[in-house]
């Protein structure tokens, strides 16, 4: 009788071998940005400096026609950063014009 028991408890079992389990789903948690509304910004982003300001003129005149353009371009990239960070912080305005 225990043989019998036995040998039908191997068969069970021997039956299920062949399959694997489903594998539980991966939760997976990131961040998400999400717009917020934000009131008026008081604190304005320090303005620009001249170029004129931050380099002497005798240094000007030195420089070569290759290093004023790109003087003149960063001081340009500068202005346009300033005016988003600006955009930004009066965003929230009402009557930030």
């Amino acid at each position: 009788m225990k043989l019998l028991a036995a040998l039908a408890l191997a068969s069970a079992l021997s039956a299920c071998a062949g399959r694997t389990p489903t594998p539980e789903p991966t939760i997976v948690y990131r961040d998400a940005p999400i717009a917020v509304a934000a009131g008026c910004v008081v604190d304005r982003p320090a303005p620009v400096v001249p170029l004129r300001d931050r380099v002497p003129p005798a240094e000007w005149a030195a420089r070569a026609p290759g290093a004023k353009a790109q003087a003149i371009a960063a001081q340009a990239g500068r202005r346009m950063n300033h005016q988003a960070r600006t955009d930004a912080a009066t965003s929230g305005c009402a009557a930030a014009n």
